[in-house]
Order: structure tokens, then sequence, then C-alpha cells
């Protein structure tokens, strides 16, 4: 199935391509169709492959017959946004070819139509036929319970889904009650599972049991399962988390039930990764090498000291890293903050003052327009930090700490972030990781891109600067 899926979603990524090409072709007289085809043909291969992986990252080619057509859509919409940004780095990055702004709008326009448009008629198929009693799978439920009862309702409300309960089976027909208002077959006691599987067709089995009493039964059910090749399925909400996810993961031959709430998205990661270092590359190459002499010049003659101040801060998982400013306060600074305690207008454990008499006049200018922070560029190609992402806290802070504040540090900090854009220092504390935390919880690429764009709007109307 992955495989004609791959081939399908590459057929019609090159009919974009064919789109693409003959929609932007120049007038005659210049390359023929067939060279203009050629000339992009290396772009189209590179993203085929990119595709493969950033789909198998969204689980496009997976048979998963529960999803939503929407969250597939948006897969497919994830995908084909994150494999041209990717394709277009990998070409520009190792070819230096460039291509024109109206062909890469028409292949990706065209490719997430057509993709689009193919999920779309194949989810639709798929419906109608199981609705109408074709391509359906026999389930077995083993319990009768309100998680049980449950997952019927679901299975019933959604048919397009194309499921039919064969029955349940359960230690006490009493409870057989859960079920009622619904045709479901009592097949007999829990130990009957061999029984039934071998007199009836059963495609896949649901196991609704409390794991504390029926440990022992489960493992032996599990193993019955995987000797005939059923596929065998439990309810996973073992734990009352609150915003964790749970999912399976295999370390070589091991399987572990993962329980996590930091982004674990890998080729978004890697994406994230790899735009970090574009930005943080290309402004220490193209704008730092004037920017920053003409700003060390303005901290020198404005007061004694050095030009960049170092701190220690708190990253990814608690890893310690010296972060890099250009100095916006007197020397010594931090040797007056207890001195100054008293005038702290932050709550918690971070220290703000609006009007700080350690700041320096061009230390103020720097902060207003944050320009003190630009040098932080050189810790995000360092890969010490991100340039979207929580705002890294010196140790002190961290160890004032509770518990569930401490998962700000389960990512990589940035230089900016959701509580930047939303009230910068105007903030209290709760406020400010509360914003944290809904970052780290609902992350995805566009939320960066947003979060940047606003960024640049705060920057320039020095909106909340401390």
């Amino acid at each position: 199935m992955t495989l004609t899926q791959a081939l399908c979603d590459s057929a019609w990524i090159l009919a974009g391509y064919v789109f693409a090409v003959h929609l932007t072709l120049p007038p005659t007289g210049g390359q023929t169709s067939f060279q203009y085809f050629l000339d992009r043909i290396g772009y189209l291969v590179v993203f085929v492959f990119v595709w493969c992986a950033a789909a198998t990252d969204q689980r496009l080619f997976a048979s998963r017959r529960s999803d939503s057509l929407q969250s597939q859509l948006l897969g497919v919409a994830k995908a084909v946004v994150l494999s041209l940004m990717f394709t277009g780095f990998l070409v520009v990055f190792f070819t230096q070819q460039r291509y024109h702004q109206a062909f890469l709008l028409h292949f990706g326009g065209w490719t997430l139509l057509f993709l689009f448009t193919f999920r779309v008629a194949v989810r639709v198929f798929l419906w109608n036929i199981r609705r109408h009693g074709y391509n359906f799978r026999q389930m077995l439920i083993v319990g009768a319970n309100e998680r049980a009862r449950h997952l019927v309702d679901v299975l019933i409300e959604h048919g397009e889904y194309g499921y039919h309960i064969a029955g349940a089976l359960d230690d006490d027909p009493e409870r057989m009650r859960f079920y009622e208002g619904h045709d479901v077959p009592y097949l007999g006691k829990v130990a009957d599972l061999e029984r039934v599987m071998v007199n009836q067709v059963i495609d896949e089995v649901y196991v609704c049991l409390p794991v504390r009493s029926y440990y022992e039964t489960i493992v032996s059910m599990a193993h019955l399962c995987e000797g005939v090749g059923t596929p065998i399925r439990m309810i996973a909400d073992l734990f009352p988390l609150r915003i964790a996810r749970s999912r399976v993961r295999q370390f070589e031959d091991i399987p572990f039930l993962m329980l996590s709430t930091a982004p674990e998205a890998q080729i978004r990661l890697i994406v994230k990764r790899f735009l970090d270092l574009g930005v943080s590359g290309l402004f220490l190459v193209t704008v730092a090498w004037w920017l920053f002499p003409a700003v060390a010049l303005l901290i020198k003659l404005d007061s004694r000291g050095p030009v960049f101040f170092l701190q220690e801060r708190v990253g990814l998982n608690q890893r310690r890293f010296r972060i890099v400013k250009f100095r916006s306060m007197i020397v010594d600074a931090e040797k007056l903050k207890a001195i100054l305690e008293a005038g702290n207008e932050a709550d918690g454990p971070v220290f703000k003052m609006r009007h700080d008499p350690r700041m320096t006049r061009v230390g103020r200018l720097l902060r207003k327009f944050s320009i003190d922070e630009l040098p932080q560029l050189l810790n995000v190609f360092l890969g010490q930090m991100s340039l979207v992402g929580p705002r890294p806290p010196i140790p002190e802070e961290v160890e004032k700490y509770s518990w569930d504040q401490r998962r700000r540090l389960s990512v990589r900090p940035g230089i900016t972030g959701l509580q930047q854009v939303s009230g910068r220092s105007d903030l209290d504390f709760d406020q400010w990781v509360e914003l944290d935390l809904a970052y780290i919880d609902n992350w995805t690429l566009m939320q960066d891109f947003r979060i940047l764009l606003r960024t640049f709007e705060v920057v320039v109307l020095a909106r909340g600067a401390a």
C-alpha cells in the first residue's frame, strides 16, 4: 500500500510539474518546451524524494481507516509546504540555482490541488463502498464497560470507516448491559477468545479490559493473536494524563509506550533546524560584519567595559550555555541586582525594571529595538538556541521554578517567542509561562513563521520593550 500510494502521489506531483512548466514557459524564441522541462527536472526529482520523507512523517502512506478527511488533507498541505521549503533550500544551497517565483507558485499550487483531489476522490470512493457493506473489517471486542461502550458508539456513528462488530467477550454476561441499544452479540467469556477466532472471521481484536485485573490474560491474548497474525489493539488510556500524548516506539527489538508533551515530528524539527542555520548563517555572513562593529563603537563611546555581555543560561533539558548579547548596562550590573531587588516590577523568579538605573544611554536604544539580542544568532548557529522558542532563563530563576514550570526547558530556547509578541515585558510571570507552555503544546512550523512576522512588527513599533 505504501509503495502504491507513493507512486500515485509521484504521478500527481509530475502532473503539477508539467502544468507549472507549461504555464510559465518563456515566449517563443527562448528555450523550447522540452529544454525548459529538463532544466527543472532536478528540482522535481529532489522534491519527490523530500515529499516521500515528509509524507511518511505525516503518516500519509499509512492505512488508517479512522482518520478524518480533514486531518489527512491537513497532513497533505503540511507535507507540500515542508517539501517546497526544504527542496528550495537544498537546491539553492548545493547548486546555487534559483527558479522563477512564478514557476514555484504554479508548481506548489497545482501539486497541492492534484494531491488534494486524488485523496478526496479515494476517500469518498472508499466511504461509499464501505457504507454499502464492502471493504469492511470484522472486529471483536474483549470487555464490557464504559470504555467499550464508547468505542462501539464511535464505530457505529462512523460507518464510513468500515468496521463490523462481530461480538463481545466478557466474564460476566450481565455486563453486556453496557451495549444496550446496539446489536453486539455476546460470544462468551474472555477465555473463549481462541474458540471464537477459530470459528469466526475476526480481522482485529480490541481489548477494553482493566490492565491491573487482567494483565496475565491480556498477555495470553496478545500471544494468541500474534500467533495467527491478527492485529490486537488495547485502549491506551492507561494513565490519567493531562496533556502528554502516548506513542509506541521501537528501540531495536524493545517496544516502549512513550508519554511526551514535547514536539516530536522529526522531519519538521529538522526543517526548523535548517531554517535556524540558514537565517543565522546568512545574517552573520551578510550583516554582522558591518553592523556589529558600528554597534560596538557606540557602546564603547558611551560607557567603559566590554562590548558583549556573556551570561550562563539554561537551555534544552537543562543544558548550560553562555548567551551572547550586546552590553546594554554598566559594568558589574549583576552585582547591583541584589540592591535593586526591592524595585523588581515582575512577579515570580524573574527580575524586570522598566527604568532600570543600570541601563546605559546606548543600552536603552539597543533594548528598545532589540538590537542587543542580535548576537544570539551565534547561539542559534551553534545549536544552543533557536529563532523561536521560550526565552532561556538564568540558573537562579530555574531553581525557583515549580515542577510544571520546568517544562519550559523541554524544547530549545529561542530569541523570540509567543510571549515576546504577546506583550513582551508587560506580561506577568504566570502569563509568560502559560504562553510558553501553549507554544510547546501546539508547536507547528507555521506558528513559528507567524511569530517571526509578529516579532518584526513588535520590534519596529517598540511595543512592550523593557
